[in-house]
C-alpha cells in the first residue's frame, strides 16, 4: 500500500464522493480513481460499494480507513515534530474540542497559563457535539478533546481519561408555559431542540423519552449542531432541551434557564480527555492536559461561586479526585 493511497481512501470517505475527495486533495478525479483502483488490487477484497449517489465503503474499507486515519495522524504528527526542531521559535498548532461547561468554567483557567508556557504555539478551538469530534479525533484533524466518552462503538481507535460525571437535565427558558412540570408525559406536545448525531439518535432518545416508556414525539423534535445555536432558541422560545446540568449553573445561563424538576431520572454521562489510541500525544497536547489537570485542585478549592456551582453538579472520577487514570 502507499501512502497516496491511503491519502485518497481517507479523502472519499470524508468527502463522500471522488469527485469532492479529487478537488480537496487538489488532484484530477481519474488520479484518485486509479489511485483507489490498485489500492483495492493490492488488498485483494472489495473496499468500495459504487451506487449512482456516488461511492460507499465496505466493511473491509471502513477497516482500512480506521488504520489509514491513523497512519496519516502519525505522518503529520511526526511532521509537526519536524518543524518544530527545524524552527524553536516557529508556530504551531494545537486543535481541541471542548465541551461547552468546560469551556465555561475550567477553560479561561487553564489557557493563561499555557500560554504563558508554550506562547509560539496557536490554539484552535471548537465546542460543541463530542460525537461529531470522534471522527476528526480518528482523521486527524483534531489533536484532543476534552468531552463526553461515548459508548464502545463510539470510542473505535481512541482511548479516554474520565474525569466528571454528570447528570442530564432538561431545561426551559425562565417563565415557560411548563416550568412546573413534574412529569415527562407532560412534555410531548412541546417543541424540542436538540444536539445529537444520527448515529446516536435512538440511544439519545431512548434515555430522553423511551426508557419512560413514552414514544419520541419525532415531529416536536429539531435538530441543532451548535450548543450555542441550541441554547439561544431555548433562551429566546418556547422550545425545550436536554443538556448537561452543569452547563446550567454557568452564570450565563443560570439567570435566563430553569431545569425542569420531573420524576424521571435520565442516564449520567462521563466527560474526560479523549486521544487517540497507541499514539503519544505531542509535546503541546501533553502539556496542555498537564495545565488542565493542574487546575482541578484549585477549583475543587475555589471560593468562586460559578465554579462551587458547577463542582457541586458533578461528580469528580478518575485523575480528577487524585486516583490514577481509568482507560475506556
Amino acid at each position: 500500500m502507499k501512502l497516496h493511497q491511503l491519502r485518497y481512501l481517507a479523502a472519499v470517505a470524508s468527502e463522500g464522493s471522488i469527485r469532492a475527495a479529487a478537488r480537496a486533495l487538489g488532484v484530477t478525479q481519474a488520479t484518485v480513481t486509479q489511485g483507489l483502483r490498485e489500492l483495492e488490487a493490492h488488498a485483494q477484497v472489495a473496499l468500495f460499494a459504487r451506487h449512482g449517489g456516488g461511492i460507499a465503503l465496505t466493511p473491509a474499507g471502513q477497516e482500512l480507513l480506521e488504520h489509514a486515519q491513523r497512519v496519516l495522524a502519525q505522518l503529520s504528527q511526526a511532521e509537526s515534530a519536524l518543524s518544530r526542531h527545524r524552527d524553536a521559535g516557529g508556530k504551531e498548532r494545537l486543535v481541541l474540542a471542548i465541551t461547552p461547561w468546560v469551556a465555561q468554567t475550567l477553560l479561561p483557567r487553564v489557557v493563561p497559563s499555557f500560554r504563558a508556557e508554550l506562547p509560539h504555539v496557536q490554539l484552535e478551538m471548537f465546542d460543541g457535539l463530542s460525537a461529531l469530534s470522534y471522527h476528526r479525533l480518528r482523521e486527524g484533524s483534531l489533536d484532543l478533546m476534552i468531552g463526553r466518552i461515548g459508548p464502545e462503538e463510539a470510542m473505535q481507535g481512541l482511548q479516554a481519561q474520565p474525569l466528571f460525571r454528570y447528570d442530564m437535565t432538561v431545561v426551559a427558558r425562565r417563565g415557560h408555559p411548563r416550568a412546573g412540570a413534574q412529569s415527562m408525559s407532560e412534555l410531548l406536545q412541546d417543541d424540542w431542540i436538540l444536539n445529537f448525531t444520527p448515529g446516536e439518535s435512538a440511544a439519545f432518545l431512548d434515555n430522553l423519552f423511551g426508557q419512560h416508556g413514552l414514544p419520541a414525539p419525532a415531529h416536536r423534535i429539531q435538530l441543532a449542531h451548535s450548543a450555542s445555536l441550541m441554547l439561544g432558541l431555548v433562551r429566546k422560545t418556547d422550545m425545550l432541551t436536554f443538556c448537561p446540568w452543569p452547563l446550567v449553573e454557568t452564570d450565563g445561563l443560570r439567570h435566563t434557564l430553569v431545569t425542569l424538576q420531573l420524576r424521571e431520572r435520565f442516564r449520567s454521562n462521563v466527560v474526560g480527555i479523549v486521544r487517540r489510541a497507541q499514539e503519544a500525544p505531542s509535546h503541546a497536547a501533553a502539556r496542555f492536559v498537564a495545565h488542565f489537570l493542574g487546575q482541578l485542585p484549585a477549583w475543587q478549592a475555589s471560593d468562586d461561586p460559578e465554579l462551587r456551582r458547577v463542582l457541586h453538579s458533578v461528580d469528580l472520577i478518575g485523575e480528577a479526585n487524585g486516583s490514577s487514570p481509568i482507560p475506556a
